[in-house]
Formats: C-alpha cells, structure tokens, sequence
C-alpha cells in the first residue's frame, strides 16, 4: 500500500494586500486556523493556498519495512513508487529506506560507540577526527557528543582526554547532518578545500581515510545501502611526503655520542641529587629561598664528586643501536618488555604492532649484548615516555648539529642498510621491516641493484663465450683461450685459418 501526503507549507494571502501575507508548516493547522479567523473580524478574505514542493512517500508492503522518503513533486513522487513497485515485482529491490532515515552525524555516534574501540593503534587519532568533526558541525552534533561522552560515563568507560586539539576548527561540515541518501560529493570537497588552507594535504589525505573506514562500514557491515557513495568520486588531495632521509656513518656517531652524553648527565644528576639531599639534612632554613640558594651552593660544590660516583645507564644509546638495527617503529621499541626477549634465540617478540598482527624482531648479537647491560628495574626494556624520548631525541641532535633528524628515520635507515646487502630477498625484507604489503619495499628496491647486476653476471656467465660488437667478436673470460693463445695463432698460418674456423661456428 502507497500513500503520497502533501508536506509543502501552507500560505494565507489577502488580495491587494502583500504585508499580510504569511507562510505556515504544513502541520500548523490551529494556528492557520487561528491566523484566518483574525482576518476575517477585520473584515478581510483570506486565501489559503498549499505550495506543492514537497511530498511524503509512504510504501507500506509485507514482508519490507515501511519505506518513507521526501519528493519535490507529485510526479517524481508517483515516479518513485512506481519504480519501487516494479523493482520488488522483479526481486530487484534494493532497500535505501536506512538512508533516507539516517543522518550522516548519527552514523559517526554509532562508529565512536561500535567500531572505534576494535581499533589498534589508530584508535585515539580517529576518536580525535570524529568527535572534532562532531563538534564542529553545530550545536546538533555537539549535543550528540555530549550524549555520546555522558554513555562512556554511565558505562564506567574510560576516556582518555585531549591535551590539545589535533585539529583545526571547520566551518563546513553542517552537512553532518544531512540524511545519508542527500550527502554529496560536492559536500566533501567543499570541506576538504576548506581543509587545505589551514592543514597539510597529508592531513586531509588520512581524514580521506576514517571517511573512507566509515562509509565502508556503514555499506558493508550495516547493511545501510547507498544509491551512490558520495566518496568514491570525492578528489583526494595530491601530495609527496615520502622521506629519504639516509643517515650517514659519521652522523651515526655524533648522535650516539650525543645521546651518550644524556645518558651520562641524567645519572650525574640522579647521583647529585642524592648528594646534595644527604648534605642538607640536618640543616635549617628560614625559607625556601634560602633553601634552594644552599642547594645551588652544594649541587656546585658535590657535582665532581658526582660525576666520579655516578653509574651512567645507555638507555638513550642503546635506544638509538635498536631502531637502527631492528628498524622497529618507536611504539614497538617502547612498549617492549622483558619476558618477551628470547636471549637465546636472539629473538624479540611483538604481540600488537602497528597493523594489527604479531611478529618477532630478529636481534644481532651485538645488540643482545648491549640489551644485556641494562637494568631490569621495570617490565619494559626501554622505561621512557614518547614526549622524554622525543625531548632528548631533539636535544642530541641540537647537541650534535644533526639537521632533519626524526627518530623515525632510524627505521628507514635499518631497512635501507639491510637491503644494500644484497643477501636478503624482499620476502625476507618484508620479515625484517613489518610491512604487510610488500608494496611499501619498493622504495629499496635500488639498493639491491648491484648485487641484482652481479647475480645476473653468475646467472648467464657460461651462455656465451663471445660477444659482437661492431662486427668484431670478443673472446670472454669463459672462452678458455689465453693471450698467448692469440699470439701464437698469429703466428702461425696453419692455426690462424683453423682458429677462425673455430670462432666462425662459435
């Protein structure tokens, strides 16, 4: 059964009279009501008329749920549930009624609540994006926020809260709240346009990806069916920020001597502080003041003694060894414990790593050695925080002159070393490295090219025994035929004619 319900609003005119004119909801009948019977006790004849823009469409069939949807005339909406009668005839319906019935913000409510907590490592980046998209769409979408966080809370979840804001503030996203059926293309360039100006287009491209991550959902696990995905013709910003950054032997040096002298000075500070508490204990003070200026007086006083006592921990310096090493990403590295380090096998094991499997980093034993040293005084290898490591990362390389130093390129470089090898296949490369797609190796694929030419050298050495080049033949060193060989073969008529025969059939 099909029903078509005229929503458009209603207008009440007086003739000769604009400045009375006035519109009404389709579903303000009281106060249409209301508004006529007051022009008429002032002696007017109001007119009541309905504009014909907009139509409710409703199928209601058994065995499908009820279909509703807006039309902008009676003919598209006739249209409509002809083209849905005949397609259900013919078993080729397609159900659109969740889009037309959804909002785009609803559906990023329901991916924070159902989709987000099964993320790995990008799940508090992808909480950021979505709840500042949420945010920024209005006061809609921040009342559905602010229903969202209130759910965490009622359910004891814990939330981890924003330093920051990982985002710039936009001004285009009220088509959040758009049904799915109605957001277009064009609404997703108008925001990442207005993205560009203020971020880079690297940032947009990953914002490209959660929409992306989002619409597959939405298509593929809820069933929510979309006539056309606004995204698949939505323009990704043009970009290469693909680093090449090498790190040279002797820069390898000045930023392990660098990250050797941190090392050295947090444990003369740990031993002055020491010293200096010790050397104070019993005193008295008026204030603080005075307090921290006989601090001052013996930290200078005690600090040979200090670094004489003090015994240095190469934490920083072993980090630096690790990454080059292993090429592991700093996550990793960081969240490495000790049960998970085979000393024996020379082996480190990984439970969760960046793309959600499991592996194991294959230690040398100069780096097993340098592991050996460290002190077990907590579960992980390397007891450090990202922002410290990234505060003494960027002092070492101020320290040592090391411009464009990021400790992600530590990685880069244990991949690189390895490759120029020439002794690992790209399989065993893809082991070593981590990466799922053996795609992202062909970046070090010219660094296997020597060993490549070589191997091709051993692989066809005996196919040949000449070449030809223009018209003359040379004799390779496969030919078995010595200088001397040649000498005598001049010199000699008979074994000249015998020779040439000899390389004419070669």
């Amino acid at each position: 059964m099909a029903s078509i319900e005229n929503r458009s609003r209603y207008t009440v005119t007086v003739k000769n009279r604009d400045d009375l004119t006035q519109e009404f909801p389709f579903n303000k009948s009281k106060a249409i009501q209301a508004h006529i019977a007051k022009l008429r006790e002032q002696g007017f004849k109001p007119k009541l008329s309905q504009a014909e823009n907009l139509f409710l469409v409703r199928i209601r069939q058994k065995g499908y749920d009820e279909d509703q949807v807006m039309r902008n005339s009676r003919k598209e909406a006739d249209a409509y549930i002809k083209k849905i009668e005949e397609e259900r005839h013919r078993g080729l319906f397609i159900d659109y009624t969740a889009a037309h019935k959804t909002s785009f913000a609803s559906v990023l409510v329901r991916y924070l609540e159902e989709e987000v907590p099964k993320l790995k490592s990008s799940r508090y980046l992808t909480t950021i994006k979505v709840e500042g998209w949420l945010e920024d769409s209005g006061p809609e979408g921040e009342k559905m926020l602010a229903a969202y966080r209130e759910g965490l809370e009622a359910k004891n979840v814990a939330r981890r809260p924003a330093k920051h804001k990982m985002r710039e503030v936009s001004t285009c996203l009220a088509w959040l709240h758009k049904r799915l059926s109605e957001v277009t293309t064009s609404d997703i360039e108008d925001y990442s346009a207005e993205r560009l100006l203020s971020v880079m287009p690297a940032t947009v491209d990953r914002e490209f990806d959660i929409l992306r991550a989002i619409f597959t959902v939405l298509t593929k696990i809820w069933d929510i069916n979309l006539a056309k995905n606004p995204l698949d013709a939505a323009r990704r910003p043009q970009y290469f920020n693909e680093r090449d950054r090498r790190i040279r032997p002797e820069e390898e040096r000045q930023l392990i001597d660098a990250l050797a002298a941190i090392d050295r000075e947090r444990a003369v500070q740990t031993a002055l502080a020491r010293l200096v508490d010790s050397a104070v204990q019993e005193m008295e003070f008026t204030s603080t003041s005075a307090r921290k200026k006989v601090r001052a007086s013996e930290a200078k006083r005690l600090r040979a003694r200090a670094e004489q006592e003090c015994e240095p921990v190469p934490l920083l310096e072993t980090f630096a060894h690790f990454q080059l090493m292993t090429a592991a990403r700093r996550s990793e590295s960081l969240n490495l414990t000790w049960e998970r380090i085979d000393f024996e096998a020379g082996t480190a094991f990984l439970p969760e790593t960046k793309n959600g499997r499991p592996r194991k980093l294959s230690l040398r034993k100069e780096l097993v050695e340098m592991l050996g040293e460290l002190p077990r005084t907590t579960e992980f290898v390397f007891p450090m925080s990202v922002r410290y490591l990234s505060g003494m990362w960027n002092q070492a390389c101020e320290n040592a002159e090391l411009a464009d130093l990021h400790i992600h390129d530590c990685r880069h470089e244990g991949i690189s070393r390895a490759a120029e090898t020439g002794q690992f296949t790209l399989i065993d490369l893809q082991q070593f490295s981590g990466h799922r797609d053996t795609r992202m190796l062909m970046r070090y694929a010219h660094l296997c090219a020597s060993k490549l030419a070589r191997k091709l050298d051993t692989a066809f050495k005996d196919e040949h025994t000449h070449r030809v080049h223009r018209g003359r033949k040379y004799l390779s060193k496969n030919a078995g035929i010595t200088l001397g060989d040649v000498i005598a073969v001049r010199a000699d008529p008979i074994l000249t004619t015998s020779a040439n025969r000899i390389l004419t059939r070669g």
